[in-house]
């Protein structure tokens, strides 16, 4: 490939990166000011200055732009480093604490994406979108639950697999929003309270 046939296709991937970032910003606005389900990919397209034909063309559909906002979540707040960390941290509470701080910094970041996500729960891609988080989660809280129960750091006379479930309802992002629109607690409230819980509720340690 020449330097000038190169260069080209380099400004057009640009260009492109341009376009679909300015497609998931026009999104998330008219996301949390109308709703998932209100907003239509004419208004995406019309907020973004682009064709509704290229907003199909670099996403698909409204839930795979969705799709896309939450993985560039998780790149933001480095997500993948942050379980990374968590893997070498040897004491319990230490690693109960950073699983809780990547649950609440991905859901304070992505409050607006997930409650339009929410108030669509009946669109399909959505729906599996959010089977898929609820498993990687549920995952997650499964593999401490079984590290705490492998080192005698549960609470006693609770079980591992009891001990899996509880963590895994009571850090959903559904009590997250629950916290922040219902309660009108602040994010940090809902932090603090949520680690006091599950470190009495799990590890049986003194508030």
């Amino acid at each position: 490939m020449s330097t000038r046939r190169r260069y080209r296709s380099e400004l057009r991937e640009e260009r492109a990166r341009e376009t679909r970032l300015r497609i998931r910003k026009s999104a998330r606005r008219l996301f949390t000011d109308k709703g998932f389900v209100e907003t239509t990919v004419a208004q995406i397209a019309a907020d973004a200055g682009v064709s509704t034909q290229t907003v199909y063309a670099s996403y698909g559909s409204k839930a795979a732009i969705v799709g896309a906002m939450l993985d560039e979540l998780e790149e933001a707040v480095d997500r993948a480093a942050r379980v990374d960390k968590l893997k070498t941290e040897q004491d319990p509470r230490r690693q109960l604490q950073m699983f809780v701080s990547t649950s609440r910094t991905l859901f304070e970041q992505g409050a607006p994406i997930l409650r339009a996500a929410f108030a669509a729960s009946g669109d399909p891609d959505l729906a599996a979108m959010a089977r898929r988080g609820d498993d990687n989660r549920r995952e997650g809280t499964r593999q401490l639950a079984r590290r705490w129960a492998a080192v005698g750091a549960l609470r006693p006379g609770l079980k591992e697999k009891d001990a899996a479930d509880r963590f895994w309802l009571l850090t959903s992002p559904e009590q997250f929003l629950l916290a922040i629109d219902r309660l009108s607690w602040t994010p940090a409230r809902y932090h603090r309270w949520l680690v006091s819980l599950l470190e009495t509720e799990l590890l049986g340690l003194a508030p």
